[in-house]
C-alpha cells in the first residue's frame, strides 16, 4: 500500500520532500557532467574517440565566439553575406572593447534588429583577457566550478518542483538517524498505518480501537500521545528532564522542539531529538504489541528512550562529550 505519493518523496527538503530526486534528473545531470568535461578537457583520450566516431565536434553544439551566428541567431544568419563566417571573425577588439563589423544583405529591422541587439549585448558582456587562453566557467554555483549536485537541483526544480502543492520544509534532525526523521515526516502528513487510517483506505479490520488500551479508536494522536501507555512514557520523559507533568500534547507542537525553558540552538535540537525518539519508540512498541504480542512498561520504555537517545546523540554531536550517568540523572548537565 502506498502511503505517500512518490513525487512528494522526490521533492527536495525545502519543498517538503525527502530529497531523493528524479531518475531522469540524475541521468540528465550525468550527461551534463560529460558535456562539461568534453568542453574543459578537449584533449582527453575519450574525447578524441568520440570525435573520431561522431565528427570533429563530437555531436556537441558549438558555443561562444567560435560558433556560427546561425546556431542561435537564425534571422541574422540569413542576412549575412558570408553564411559560414563565425562570430569571432566579425569582432575586432580595441582596448578590450568589442567592435562588431556588419555585412548584411539588407539593414536589420523588427525582430532581426532585436537579435542583433542581443548579439551585441553578449559581446559587450564578454571580456577578452590579454595573453591568456580562453577557458570555460560554470556559473551555476556562483564560484565558476561545475558541480553535479547543483545541476541536479536545478534540473529537478524544473522537472518535479513546478506545480508542487507542498510548501512545508522537511524537518531533518541531524542528531538522529534519518529513519526517525522520515517517521516524523510521515506522522506530520498523517501517513502511518494506525487503524483509523487503514479503515479509511478500505482495509477490513476486526476493530479500529487502540490495540494497547482499548479505550478509544486508534488515531495517530491517540497512539502517540493520548493512549494511557503512551501518556505514561511521556510523563516519565518530562519528569526525567525536570519539566513537570505533560499535558495537552499535540503533534504539530510536540515535534517542533517546544519547551518551557529558553533554549539555545543546541539544546533545542537535543530536546527535539528526545521528543522524536520518544514517539518513534512508542510506535515501535505499538507494533510489537500488535504483531508479536509483547510490549514494555513505563520504566522499561523510559530506559530504552534514554539508551537510544544517548547512543544517537552522542555519536553525532560535535565538540561535546556526553556523560552517561549525567544523561540519565540530569540531562541538562550531562556534558563534560
Amino acid at each position: 500500500m502506498s502511503w505517500v505519493k512518490w513525487d512528494d518523496c522526490l521533492l527536495p527538503y525545502d519543498s517538503g520532500g525527502l530529497n531523493i530526486g528524479s531518475l531522469r534528473g540524475k541521468n540528465l545531470t550525468l550527461l551534463g557532467k560529460w558535456f562539461w568535461r568534453a568542453k574543459t578537457e578537449p584533449n582527453s583520450f575519450w574525447v578524441t574517440i568520440i570525435k573520431s566516431i561522431y565528427g570533429a565536434n563530437g555531436l556537441l553544439p558549438p558555443t561562444g565566439l567560435n560558433g556560427p551566428k546561425g546556431q542561435k541567431f537564425t534571422r541574422l544568419f540569413h542576412l549575412e553575406e558570408e553564411p559560414n563566417i563565425r562570430v569571432r571573425d566579425r569582432v575586432t577588439w580595441i582596448d578590450r572593447d568589442a567592435i562588431f563589423t556588419e555585412n548584411w544583405r539588407r539593414t536589420p529591422s523588427g525582430r532581426t534588429l532585436d537579435d542583433l541587439n542581443s548579439l551585441k549585448a553578449l559581446l559587450n558582456a564578454y571580456v577578452k583577457q590579454d595573453k591568456t587562453m580562453d577557458s570555460w566557467v560554470c556559473n551555476l554555483a556562483g564560484n565558476g566550478l561545475f558541480t553535479t549536485k547543483k545541476l541536479a537541483t536545478i534540473i529537478d526544480d524544473k522537472l518535479i518542483c513546478t506545480g508542487s502543492s507542498s510548501n512545508e520544509e522537511f524537518m531533518k534532525n541531524h542528531l538522529l538517524p534519518i529513519k526517525v526523521s522520515i517517521f516524523i515526516w510521515r506522522v506530520l502528513r498523517r501517513r502511518i498505518p494506525v487503524r483509523t487510517e487503514l479503515d479509511k483506505r478500505g482495509i477490513d479490520l476486526d476493530s479500529v480501537r487502540c490495540p494497547l488500551c482499548d479505550d478509544d479508536v486508534e488515531t495517530i494522536d491517540h497512539t502517540l500521545f493520548f493512549c494511557r501507555h503512551a501518556m505514561e512514557i511521556w510523563d516519565r520523559v518530562y519528569k526525567w528532564w525536570g519539566l513537570g507533568t505533560v499535558s495537552n500534547l499535540r503533534i504539530n507542537e510536540a515535534f517542533r522542539g517546544k519547551c518551557n525553558r529558553s533554549l539555545s540552538s543546541l539544546w533545542s535540537s537535543i530536546w527535539q531529538s528526545i521528543e522524536w525518539t520518544c514517539a518513534y519508540l512508542i510506535w515501535n512498541n505499538r507494533n510489537q504489541k500488535v504483531f508479536s504480542n509483547s510490549s514494555w512498561n513505563g520504566p522499561t520504555g523510559l530506559m530504552e528512550i534514554q539508551l537510544k537517545s544517548f547512543e544517537w546523540i552522542s555519536c553525532r554531536i560535535r565538540n561535546r562529550k556526553m556523560d552517561w550517568l549525567g544523561w540519565i540523572s540530569d540531562p541538562w548537565s550531562c556534558f563534560v
